[in-house]
C-alpha cells in the first residue's frame, strides 16, 4: 500500500542484504557491529541497561525492489536477545536508528491510551445512529482524556493528594502499580458523588 511502517522482525525470517546475500534475520545481524550506545532505563524492570544499535539496508525476498532497514538493538551485557525492527524508513544515521528505536518502545504507551479509552471512556462501542453524532462523542472524550493527561502532567503532587483521598488502594501492589489515569478517573468519581 506504499506505506511507511514499523514492525517488529522474527529472527528466523529470510532478510536480503546487497554483499552478504540471502540469510536468516538473526545470521545476517550478526555480521554488523555496533555504531552507537547508550544508557536506557527499562520500565518493565526498573533498571538502567546499556543498549547497542546497529542498522543496515536490506530487502525483503517476496519485494526485492523495496529498500528497507534493519535496525538491530543489543543489550550490551547480553542478558536478553537482539530486538530486530524492519521499516521503510530510511535509516542513514544513528540519531534515525535512535528515533526509530524508541518510536517502536513508546507503542505500549500508545496501547494503554487506547485500552483507557475504549474501557474508562467507554468509547469501544457507541450506540448512535449517526455518523456525525459518533465524531460529536469522540471530540467530547478526546477533550475529557486531554484534561485527565494535562491534570497529571501539570500537578503531579495534587494528584497525588486527590487519589490518595479519594481512591485509596491498599497493598504493595496496588501501591507500586502505574496506573495513576485509572485511580485518578475513579477519584473525580468518587469527589463528585
Amino acid at each position: 500500500f506504499e506505506q511507511d511502517f514499523l514492525v517488529r522482525w522474527k529472527k528466523n525470517h529470510l532478510l536480503i542484504h546487497s554483499t552478504k546475500g540471502k540469510k536468516q534475520t538473526h545470521l545476517l545481524a550478526r555480521s554488523f557491529k555496533a555504531r552507537s550506545k547508550k544508557i536506557a532505563l527499562d520500565s518493565q524492570r526498573k533498571i538502567l541497561k546499556s543498549i547497542s544499535i546497529a542498522w543496515a539496508q536490506v530487502q525483503h525476498p517476496s519485494f526485492e525492489d523495496i529498500n528497507l532497514s534493519l535496525v538491530i538493538v543489543r543489550d550490551t551485557k547480553n542478558y536478553q536477545s537482539p530486538l530486530y525492527l524492519l521499516t521503510s524508513l530510511p535509516v542513514e544515521s544513528a540519531k534515525e536508528a535512535w528515533e526509530i528505536c524508541h518510536s517502536y518502545m513508546h507503542r505500549w504507551n500508545i496501547e494503554q491510551a487506547f485500552r483507557f479509552a475504549k474501557t474508562e471512556l467507554a468509547i469501544e462501542s457507541p450506540r448512535l445512529w449517526f455518523f456525525e453524532n459518533t465524531l460529536k462523542l469522540l471530540a467530547i472524550v478526546t477533550l475529557i482524556y486531554d484534561f485527565l493527561m494535562k491534570l497529571i502532567r501539570n500537578w503531579p503532587s495534587i494528584i497525588k493528594i486527590i487519589i490518595k483521598q479519594y481512591a485509596h488502594r491498599t497493598g504493595n501492589r496496588c501501591q507500586n502499580a502505574l496506573t495513576p489515569i485509572y485511580r485518578l478517573r475513579t477519584a473525580i468519581q468518587n469527589m463528585l458523588w
